[in-house]
C-alpha cells in the first residue's frame, strides 16, 4: 500500500492534511469560523487546499509533490510549538 497525503474534512468541519496511513496525527489542521463558512458558501475544502499550496510554495518555491517536499524537509521540522503574534 502506498503512502500519500490526503486532504480531508472531518465530521466536525475541521479540514486536515494527513498521511493516508496515519489518520490520528494530521500534518495541518484548518478550522473556519462560522462567519467564514457563511462567506465561503461550501467552498472550505477548496480554500484550504489553496492555503496549504500557497504556504508550501512560499517557503520552497513551486511544489507539485507534497510528499516529496515533506520528506525533504523532515529534518528541518521542529517538534516544539511555535506561536506567532
Amino acid at each position: 500500500m502506498s503512502n500519500y497525503l490526503e486532504l480531508a474534512q472531518l465530521p466536525d468541519g475541521t479540514i486536515v492534511l494527513r498521511r493516508s496511513d496515519d489518520h490520528e496525527n494530521p500534518i495541518v489542521k484548518i478550522e473556519f469560523s462560522g462567519e467564514s463558512k457563511d462567506f465561503l458558501q461550501g467552498q472550505e475544502l477548496n480554500v484550504a487546499k489553496e492555503m496549504i499550496r500557497a504556504g508550501i510554495e512560499s517557503v520552497s518555491g513551486n511544489v507539485t509533490d507534497f510528499d516529496e517536499f515533506l520528506e525533504s524537509q523532515k529534518g528541518n521540522l521542529s517538534k516544539k510549538p511555535v506561536i506567532l503574534h
